[in-house]
């Protein structure tokens, strides 16, 4: 059969490219960077003008010539694209010493020995070695992992070494420091009981190596944008109008009173306040324990040790936005199960939602957590944010605008009450002030609720964006995880026994009763949760006032006969909305993607949706249907995986080789291309041109995926190291 030509088009260029490249390599291992060097790069991007790769040989001939400033531009161009690329990586690090440039030396040196044992050979000042010591360990981490690290760098009896750590009561490394000088710092949370008690216990366990590998889900970690202050600080009356850089003409209504969170650093910590109104007053902090504290005019606050001010927030309404918006990730909610069942295992979740819209035929863009969140909060594919390899450590880049910084610049006081530490050393959770975070999968639904509610009512004069991840529903291995206790009890003891095995990834968990039951144990108990929530919801605001969004970051495997990571349990999500601008008009089945929540979010919030963004604004919301939803699995290690959905079809793409560290595969030759008839009925068809066509919409979103079989010799020479072991590491 005669190839298309636009395939054919693409396999010729493909060729092309790869006979320059191979050119272009040979000339680069002989040193030969000559002005035929140039000529065939021009050719090179002539072909694929957005290959990381032209960059790549452009930096190594400006390094060749000595134009290292222009060497760096080029390597950073190739930075943005692949950020876990070894070539990029040495040009950085060779840039980075000729410039003197230790700080991102240590960073890129650091993620390079992570991944591919590069030795690490930077000079460490005694005056910077805290700082830098810190730096390291966050680059030779996982990147999902904070405040907890694999490695926490410090000098031994024989140089350096990482066990395990845990950054507690200190402020958070990052490659990038914040502009505002706002730093995320780690503290441990008490929303009630001692104050004193957690801090203590603390202290003792930090420094123990097994503390980081239980990731004990009894402390709730407090992170919140932050400055340490050793004297005395004048804060409120005159300046409260542009504590978060917003306009004074911004609140409109309400009081103009600050509320400034506080943490010690010594135990039982004095601070004092001095005001117009109060001669001398003190208060006693926790050691790295936030508290609160409301300011009505200008107040000095003092303190004979250091103390920990976060953000003060502003208190006051604003008619340009809602006083409440609550996004509600329900990490896992698998919504072909919810649709088999009729929607039985959440009628709380049906009923506040019927006043809105439920969108029923919407699709994760990845099959976990990590890259998932990332795409929601940035509404862009992993391939571009560069966030999907869950061993490599890297800082989503600042030209990609997450959602809470968006509703940061419109002024709203941005709030994580509860979840997983997914998008915190990544930046993908950039822009809240405060996040509560909990390991072990134990962001549960009865807990976040409670927090939710309080940190309504707490801030019920200023207008809240609110995040609450909720975990309850992402199954575990039972060697590793406690089920339900009507799931222990109600189930035989055969059912009971079955799929005990330890060290398997959630998305490898099999089709057994005890995890499909005790997926819908967790389920059931969710919706409880939420009807709280809903009822205060509606008890407190009008329909006007806020706007509400539900939805889940992929699906499980438990509900399906075979493990498919890109199948329709595993990637087929839930997603609705309810509230101000949201009309009524209960389920829909227009087809939605992961990528959609972020414009719809601009649409309804008021802010402008980049033109960068992957995602479509749904015609239930008064934008246009889109014609197809994408799921793909992009992990380092396996193979890489396609789905392409339209209403009535599904095409499927499987890569004959793994990807690579730096998210890239030969996809010249797939290994599996099907077409499928969906529905209940679902098979296979035989139809040429739909084929093709979704082939066309494959090679489109794959390009930067697709090596095209060009290989780079060295980085192909190191294979070996980099698929060995278990490589489902840090996919949950």
């Amino acid at each position: 059969m005669k190839m298309p030509a636009e395939e054919a088009a693409y396999q010729e260029r493909a060729r092309e490219a790869g006979r320059i490249f191979a050119a272009l390599q040979e000339k680069s291992t002989c040193g030969a960077y000559d002005d035929s060097f140039l000529s065939l790069l021009v050719e090179y991007q002539a072909l694929f003008p957005q290959s990381e790769n032209f960059d790549i040989f452009y930096a190594q001939y400006a390094l060749a010539h000595d134009s290292v400033t222009v060497a760096l531009e080029a390597a950073e161009r190739a930075y943005e694209k692949k950020k876990c690329h070894y070539e990029v990586w040495k040009l950085l690090i060779e840039c980075y010493k000729r410039l003197g440039d230790k700080r991102r030396l240590l960073t890129i040196e650091g993620v390079a020995s992570r991944i591919y044992r590069f030795p690490v050979d930077v000079p460490i000042e005694k005056a910077e070695l805290t700082e830098s010591l810190a730096l390291l360990s966050l680059a030779m981490g996982l990147p999902n992992l904070a405040p907890y690290v694999l490695g926490r760098a410090r000098f031994g009896a024989d140089g350096i070494e990482a066990p395990p750590g845990v950054f507690l009561g200190e402020f958070l490394p990052s490659f990038q420091e914040p502009a505002d000088g706002w730093r995320y710092w780690s503290g441990v949370l008490v929303d009630r009981g001692r104050l004193h008690a957690k801090a203590m216990l603390l202290e003792a366990l930090k420094e123990t190596t097994d503390f980081p590998l239980a990731e004990d889900d009894a402390f709730v970690f407090d992170i919140m944008r932050a400055r340490e202050i050793r004297s005395p600080l004048a804060i409120g009356g005159a300046d409260a109008a542009d504590l978060d850089g917003a306009q004074a003409d911004d609140v409109q209504e309400g009081l103009h009173d600050v509320i400034v969170p506080l943490a010690g650093t010594e135990a039982r910590q004095e601070v004092v306040f001095r005001s117009a109104s109060i001669a001398e007053g003190r208060a006693t902090l926790g050691k790295w324990v936030t508290s609160f504290f409301r300011l009505s005019e200008r107040t000095e606050i003092s303190s004979a040790s250091p103390v920990i001010l976060g953000k003060p927030i502003r208190l006051g309404h604003s008619p340009h936005r809602k006083k409440l918006v609550l996004h509600i990730l329900i990490d896992a909610l698998c919504w072909p199960e919810m649709k088999r069942r009729d929607f039985e295992p959440m009628p709380n979740l049906m009923r506040f939602f019927s006043k809105g819209v439920i969108f029923n035929n919407h699709y994760s863009v990845a099959e976990y957590t990590f890259p998932s969140l990332a795409t929601i909060e940035t509404g862009v594919y992993a391939h571009s944010s560069q966030v999907f390899n869950p061993t490599c450590m890297a800082e989503l880049s600042t030209r990609y605008i997450t959602i809470a910084e968006q509703m940061a610049h419109l002024g709203y006081y941005c709030v994580s009450t509860m979840g997983d530490a997914t998008g915190i050393y990544p930046q993908v959770t950039r822009g809240y002030d405060r996040l509560m975070i909990v390991h072990g999968d134990a962001s549960l639904a009865y807990r976040g609720v409670e927090q939710t509610v309080q940190t309504m009512r707490a801030f019920s004069e200023c207008d809240p964006f609110i995040l609450l991840h909720l975990m309850d529903a992402h199954p575990g291995s039972i060697a590793d995880f406690q089920l339900p206790l009507a799931t222990q009890v109600q189930l035989p003891l055969a059912e009971r026994l079955a799929g005990a095995a330890e060290g398997v990834a959630s998305v490898n968990l099999p089709h057994v009763p005890i995890y499909a039951e005790g997926v819908l144990e967790h389920m059931r108990s969710i919706d409880r949760s939420l009807g709280e929530l809903f009822a205060y919801i509606e008890a407190n605001y009008s329909e006007d006032e806020y706007i509400v969004q539900v939805y889940s970051d992929h699906g499980v495997s438990v509900f399906s006969d075979d493990v498919d990571y890109i199948g329709e349990n595993q990637t087929g999500a839930a997603w609705m909305l309810r509230g101000a601008g949201v009309p009524q008009t209960g389920i829909v089945d227009e087809l939605t993607s992961a990528l959609d929540i972020y414009p719809a979010t601009a649409h309804l919030a008021g802010f402008d949706a980049p033109a960068h963004l992957d995602g479509n604004l749904p015609k239930a919301l008064g934008g246009e249907e889109r014609e197809f939803v994408i799921s793909n699995s992009l992990f380092p290690g396996q193979t890489y995986k396609l789905a392409i959905r339209s209403k009535m079809h599904e095409f499927r793409l499987e890569s004959r080789e793994p990807l690579d560290e730096d998210g890239m595969t030969d996809l010249r030759q797939p290994k599996l291309q099907q077409l499928f008839l969906r529905g209940k009925d679902r098979h296979s068809v035989e139809d040429e041109g739909l084929r093709q066509k979704f082939l066309a919409m494959a090679r489109a979103h794959t390009a930067a995926i697709d090596t095209r079989g060009e290989v780079w010799r060295e980085k192909r020479a190191l294979r070996p190291s980099w698929f060995s072991g278990d490589r489902n590491e840090g996919k949950t």
